[in-house]
């Protein structure tokens, strides 16, 4: 009985987003291209969007479970000019899904951990059950004005800082976890950014995010000089960072055709633990015969080389309120694709740890269904020493086996 539930559970989870989706691109045939709202000499304003539909299905291995979700996220997004001296931002998410996942799972969702540098969520849950729930959020509303020297945008925005994929320890405000599978879309953050021009490849910005209720120790304050030399990106950062001081810089740029290289370091100054230093730094090819190589190396200073002290950093602030994902010192991340037609791509993503040699494994297989339709699918996969409590002897043996199924279609 209790086997025919799951695969009922697990049936429903997969067929509810396909089913939507086909109706909804029989129904609403969209144009490629955005929705012109108004244009006007004072105002024009564009109505653009997607809608997504996830099937996410965990395999632990450890408890004995399944779980089995699915999730309808539609995001509208409006953006125009005001006489052409600002522009401006609105992004609404509505959301609702079968099975809701499990707080433990929340890192393979792209808008997740989004909070920390948000005023108040924003987030209307409209109904909450156990099998059931849906929500609506304003993931980013904010107005840039321009100016002759620099401009200033303001409100719930997308922040990105640094150059590396697998972990990027200079994009404090909201990094990407090395395992999420959706990074089309970063979480808006509450800021005020100003952006000054101080040549045609140098400038300097200035971010205040603020923290939930303006709590100072909670916010963040950053002052990023930029510039280019010798076809090579490079920037520093310094500031305030919550309880912290820090200092940070990146690079990126190519070697030789085809051939990058990117880097990150940063200094944390800590005010209520050690200061430690984090570095990664990678490279890339881009083979004529359409394959993708990418590596990098992360040292991770806040991590620890014994597996006896796993569990305490897992229960560590910085780890729970999603300031850093990993808890080891070495790591290697390497990524492969492959273009196999222009409509199918595959690739390959590992992250080993290299103190205990455990390892995430990602394939993926992305389709194209029609110029603005993509099917994307594929696994996440721990391999690794079982934990024997209450040592874990290894990070990534504790993971459950991730499915991912998504369906994402543009108008």
């Amino acid at each position: 009985m209790r086997a025919g539930k799951k695969c009922y559970s697990a049936i429903i989870s997969l067929v509810f987003p396909c089913l939507f989706f086909s109706l909804l691109i029989i129904a609403f045939p969209m144009p490629l291209h955005s929705i012109e709202l108004i244009n006007t000499d004072l105002l024009s304003c564009d109505l653009s969007g997607n809608v997504r539909g996830n099937y996410l299905g965990i395999h632990d291995n450890h408890l004995g479970k399944n779980h089995d979700s699915g999730l309808m996220l539609l995001r509208m997004i409006l953006t125009g000019d005001i006489a052409e001296k600002s522009w401006f931002e609105f992004h609404l998410l509505q959301g609702g899904m079968i099975n809701p996942l499990p707080e433990a799972a929340a890192g393979f969702v792209a808008f997740s951990g989004a909070d920390r540098f948000r005023v108040d969520s924003l987030v209307h849950t409209q109904t909450t059950r156990e099998d059931f729930s849906s929500f609506m959020a304003i993931d980013r509303a904010n107005i840039s004005l321009r100016f002759s020297r620099f401009d200033i945008t303001a409100g719930r925005q997308a922040i990105s800082l640094g150059t590396t994929y697998f972990w990027n320890p200079i994009d404090l405000l909201t990094n990407f976890s090395p395992y999420e599978f959706d990074r089309d879309y970063k979480p808006g953050v509450d800021a005020v950014k100003t952006d000054m021009a101080l040549g045609e490849f140098s400038g300097i910005s200035l971010i205040y995010a603020a923290g939930k209720d303006f709590d100072f120790d909670k916010s963040a304050l950053l002052l990023r000089p930029f510039t280019n030399v010798f076809n090579f990106d490079l920037s520093m950062t310094t500031g305030w960072y919550r309880r912290d001081g820090f200092v940070g810089a990146d690079f990126s740029g190519e070697v030789g055709p085809g051939i990058g290289l990117r880097g990150e370091l940063v200094y944390f100054a800590a005010d209520e633990d050690t200061d430690f230093v984090q570095v990664v730094v990678g490279s890339e090819y881009r083979f004529t015969n359409n394959f993708y190589l990418s590596g990098e190396y992360f040292y991770n200073g806040y991590g620890t080389p014994h597996t006896s002290r796993y569990l305490s950093k897992i229960l560590s602030d910085r780890i729970l309120e999603g300031d850093l994902y990993n808890i080891s010192r070495h790591y290697l991340g390497v990524l492969g694709s492959y273009e196999i037609t222009p409509l199918l791509t595959v690739s390959l993503a590992t992250i080993v740890n290299l103190i205990d040699g455990s390892m995430l494994i990602d394939p993926t297989v992305i389709y194209s269904l029609s110029d603005n339709t993509e099917l994307v699918a594929g696994m996440v996969i721990g391999v690794g020493e079982e934990p024997r409590l209450p040592e874990l002897k290894s990070e990534f043996g504790t993971y459950p086996i991730y499915t991912f199924v998504q369906m994402k279609y543009y108008f």
